[in-house]
Order: C-alpha cells, then sequence, then structure tokens
C-alpha cells in the first residue's frame, strides 16, 4: 500500500526547487558581469547584471527591511496554514511553494547582501526568477480561489433551499 505524499513535501519541493534555480542564475550573472554589464538574448531581452536596492521594481528604496520582515512572516505562515490544512488542490500546493519560495530568493538575496539581483531585463524592467515565481504563484492561487468560489455557487443555485420551493 503506497502512502499519499504529505502536502508540505510537495509545497516545500516547489520551493526549494525555485530558491536554488534563481540562487544559481544570480550568483552566475554576479561572478560572470560586473553591475551594469550583460549580454543581449534577443528582441528586447538581455541577462544583465543589475542591483536592485528597493523592492517592488526598485521603488521604495530604504524600506526594503520591513517589507522583507513581513515577507518572511507571511511566508511561514501560508507554509504553516499549508502544512496542516486538509488534502489540499496540487494547484494551490504549487502556487503557494511558487510564491514562498520566490519570497525566500529575493530574501536571501537581500539578507546576504542587502540588495537584490535583477539579471533578466526587458527593456526598462529588471527582474528575477524569484519574481517571476511570485507573479506566477500568485496568479495560480487566485485562479484557483475565483474557480472554487465560482464552483460553489453555480452548485449552490443548482440545489434547492431548504424554505421549501
Amino acid at each position: 500500500m503506497t502512502h499519499p505524499t504529505p502536502r508540505w513535501v510537495t509545497l516545500s519541493f516547489v520551493a526549494v526547487a525555485v530558491l536554488a534555480i534563481d540562487q544559481a542564475l544570480k550568483e552566475s550573472v554576479r561572478s560572470t558581469f560586473e553591475p551594469g554589464e550583460g549580454v543581449h538574448l534577443f528582441g528586447s531581452y538581455s541577462i544583465q547584471h543589475i542591483q536592485n536596492p528597493g523592492v517592488a521594481g526598485g521603488g521604495l528604496q530604504g524600506n526594503a527591511l520591513p517589507l522583507a520582515v513581513l515577507a518572511l512572516m507571511a511566508m511561514f505562515l501560508m507554509y504553516d496554514f499549508l502544512a496542516r490544512r486538509g488534502a489540499g488542490r496540487v494547484s494551490l500546493l504549487l502556487g503557494f511553494g511558487l510564491l514562498i519560495g520566490g519570497g525566500l530568493g529575493n530574501l536571501v538575496d537581500r539578507a546576504r547582501l542587502g540588495i537584490v539581483t535583477d539579471p533578466i531585463r526587458n527593456g526598462p524592467n529588471a527582474f528575477n526568477v524569484a519574481d517571476i515565481a511570485i507573479f506566477t504563484g500568485g496568479v495560480i492561487v487566485l485562479t484557483v480561489v475565483i474557480v472554487s468560489y465560482l464552483s460553489t455557487r453555480l452548485r449552490a443555485r443548482g440545489q434547492p433551499t431548504s424554505k421549501g420551493a
């Protein structure tokens, strides 16, 4: 008899994979290029060593530490909630794993270096694997929540009420 994989294992695997890929790319860029240097890929995309002292694409400079502490607390609460929750959907575990891994990727940079390395450049925008994971995870979680809400509402409409119809 096989036992199902515990939810926290799936969540942790996704988070650790995102963290590892994010940190490997950032370290590779930091060790290969000086700040501001890079290489053109295609179209408006390039790999470039960009140091981001703020958050949200370089905004909120000087206020990143309190936001990083809040993000860390939110990640631990999400992890705890999802690890303890009843049978979770794999899509939610994937989404929250991406959110947690991405958050940790940027948090590790900020704790180690005081900045976040954003090696992927598209025109004036710079971002990293952690940012992509956070965005994708957010979209997945939001989609699952909306679909779940709508399907619950549709099921409720299809069933007669207890007040006699």
